[in-house]
This record gives C-alpha cells, sequence and structure tokens, in this order.
C-alpha cells in the first residue's frame, strides 16, 4: 500500500479495500479458471499500471472492485448513505460512501465493494442483511 493511496482511504473515510479484493478472486478462481486469469489481467493492466500514478488510486481500485464483483455475479452496484438509503452507483464509482454490489437473482447476497472506517449502524445493518 503506497502513501498516496492510505491517504486516499483516510480523506475519503474508508476501510482498506485490497483484503477484500483478494477473496473476491479467491472466490472468482473457484467458480471460473478463465475469468480469473482475465481478472487477474486486468488488475495488472488497470491496478498495478494506473493506480500506482495516479493522485487517486482509490478510484482505480473502486473501479476494478465492482468490475471484479459484477464478474462473480451479475448484478448493480449501489452506493448506501449513512442513513441507509441505497441509489445506484454512479460510473466511476464515488470514493467515500458505503458501496456494496447486488446480484441480479434475488436468492444470492451482495458483495461489500467499500465499506466507510466508521460505518453508520444503519450502514452496518445494510451490509449484514444483503452482504456476505
Amino acid at each position: 500500500m503506497n502513501e498516496t493511496y492510505e491517504r486516499s482511504l483516510e480523506e475519503h473515510g474508508l476501510i482498506d479495500v485490497q483484503p477484500h479484493y483478494r477473496k473476491l478472486l479467491l472466490r472468482l478462481k473457484a467458480q471460473d479458471a478463465a475469468r480469473y486469469d482475465a481478472a487477474v489481467a486486468r488488475y495488472r493492466a488497470d491496478v498495478e499500471e494506473k493506480a500506482q500514478g495516479s493522485p487517486e488510486p482509490l478510484a482505480v481500485w473502486l473501479a476494478y472492485g465492482a468490475w471484479l464483483a459484477g464478474q462473480i455475479e451479475p448484478g448493480i452496484l449501489m452506493s448506501i448513505s449513512e442513513t441507509g438509503l441505497a441509489a445506484p452507483a454512479a460510473d466511476p464509482p464515488p470514493m467515500g460512501p458505503m458501496l456494496i454490489h447486488l446480484p441480479e437473482a434475488r436468492n444470492r447476497r451482495g458483495f461489500v465493494v467499500a465499506m466507510p472506517s466508521s460505518p453508520s449502524a444503519a450502514q452496518r445493518e445494510t451490509a449484514a442483511l444483503l452482504c456476505e
């Protein structure tokens, strides 16, 4: 983790997304080796290359995380406010609010893409109810 990335996490009040994305990659690897290989290639091209020189490496990481979650389950990226209100997230994903990926299939649980370092009670409850 470089200093610019750490500063961006602090500035936007988010926890480090990298460990969570590694878990998503491992899940994708178990699910589909070809899509896993594509995800690793995209990481190398998009994250390793772009995040290093970017003034906002967190934006690069969030875009990758949103894409990665969609590779596991097709769905929609949602932004969750401190009060628990959900709205479709912009593209590129915003930095700061809680972001979750909700699968199209109603019988599937979603994935946290970005979690505030101090989530509100409503955000914690949303994650507990809707996400793995």
